[in-house]
């Protein structure tokens, strides 16, 4: 995966870099992600949404799976599951600095200083074709925002502009749960006889 990120290494070296770029991860069992990103129509609202501030890549990855641990025949073992990771995985976790893939579908928002490395990853929602486009909707629109006030100050610096994204994200993601367990929690005071 150092592909990517000598693309963005070279998106740097031109004449008016983004200070920012986003990889879309995804694997073969994410097909409604599939389906947003290689539909035309989608791609380029999610391009249109994200401005000229910042470049989004997609990357599919191998699906991994979770099995049962080998054992020897009679011998008791373990029936935990274990999490197998293809290993033409290794290039794109070790570049994004990740531990595996069981959590993708997944939006990484980075940005290069030389050799150094800042990543945030957000979670993305693809239950539906629909969901998966609004939440990649809303995760760009997000983004742009954050940048949009950034961009305009001059001199800016990458780190900078990553802290003020990555902040921005995380309050992103902590409302994203307070809706969530709000639904989760009026649902079950629905079933509750009052």
């Amino acid at each position: 995966m150092t592909w990517a990120l000598d693309l963005a290494r070279r998106r740097q070296a031109s004449d008016n870099p983004p200070p920012l770029f986003g990889v879309i991860l995804y694997t073969d069992s994410h097909p409604n992600i599939k389906k947003v990103l290689r539909d035309d129509d989608y791609w380029r609202a999610l391009d249109e949404m994200s401005g000229p501030s910042w470049a989004i890549f997609s990357v599919r990855a191998h699906s991994g799976h979770w099995e049962f641990p080998k054992s020897d025949p009679g011998v008791m073992s373990m029936l935990v599951q274990v999490w197998k990771e293809p290993s033409a995985n290794r290039e794109v976790l070790a570049a994004f600095e990740l531990s595996d893939t069981k959590d993708l579908p997944a939006l990484v928002v980075f940005t290069l200083r030389g050799e150094a490395l800042n990543r945030t990853v957000v979670p993305i929602d693809e239950d539906t074709l629909e969901t998966a486009y609004a939440s990649l909707k809303s995760v760009t629109t997000q983004v742009a925002k954050s940048l949009e006030a950034l961009v305009s100050q001059p001199l800016v610096d990458p780190n900078q502009v990553f802290q003020a994204v990555n902040r921005s994200l995380r309050g992103y993601q902590n409302r994203k749960r307070i809706k969530d367990a709000y639904r989760v929690l009026k649902e079950v005071r629905d079933w509750l006889p009052i």
